[in-house]
């Protein structure tokens, strides 16, 4: 379905019947988000490039400071890389490539929710939804009454994923019945550049006229 197939489609190529799909997107929430390629994600993170040279420089001796530099990333962030993805059955030291593999694959993997590791903040949370707030009113809301506690300021896509992935959030799931949608899946926005735009074509005249109740002649 992330590649533009339909539900159905889907369920065709795999062989499963209409219901079965319909349980496994519910037991995951709905469609979940599109990964991001390389060129997408933020610098914040070391790219498949950035590890090559890393890899390169390393091997011709350079120290991590010097390889840093010529990065231009901290030493920390080079030192932190070379530990996190190194492993000591690496043959040949730090591989880029199996780096690169390692974190990707680490970043996919799914943490548990601040909502599931915090009772009080989940019941506050609840009892909002309960009473039809918006994911984005109670975001806001936690933020203007609890200045104190910075561990309770939870953005509104963080109130979806705990709604819609109940089991990794500890919220029920019903709840979906109190969102604006009622939708029990997400489904997936299209980007700025993917709407479409709606033509309103012009009403002929003599429609025009009938409903008035006017004769146009």
């Amino acid at each position: 379905m992330a590649g533009g197939v339909s539900s159905v489609e889907a369920c065709r190529q795999l062989g499963i019947g209409r219901k079965t799909g319909y349980r496994w997107r519910a037991e995951c929430g709905g469609i979940p988000p599109e990964r991001l390629a390389d060129e997408a994600r933020s610098t914040r993170y070391l790219s498949l490039l950035e590890r090559q040279r890393i890899a390169t420089l390393r091997a011709a001796g350079h120290p991590i400071r010097e390889v840093a530099r010529r990065l231009g990333r901290s030493a920390s962030t080079v030192s932190r890389e070379l530990q996190r993805n190194t492993f000591p059955h690496d043959r040949g030291g730090y591989d880029a490539t199996l780096a690169h593999a390692r974190a990707t694959g680490r970043s996919l993997r799914p943490r548990r929710g601040r909502l599931l590791d915090d009772p009080d903040l989940r019941a506050t949370v609840q009892d909002k939804l309960e009473i039809e707030w918006s994911p984005e009113q109670i975001a806001a809301w936690l933020r203007a009454e609890y200045l104190d506690r910075p561990g309770w300021h939870v953005c509104h896509e963080t109130i979806y994923q705990a709604l819609y992935n109940s089991g990794r959030s500890g919220l029920c799931r019903t709840l979906t019945t109190k969102l604006r949608t009622r939708r029990p899946l997400r489904r997936r926005r299209r980007r700025a550049d993917e709407r479409r735009i709606r033509v309103h074509h012009p009403v002929p005249v003599d429609r025009q006229a009938s409903r008035c109740g006017r004769n146009p002649l």
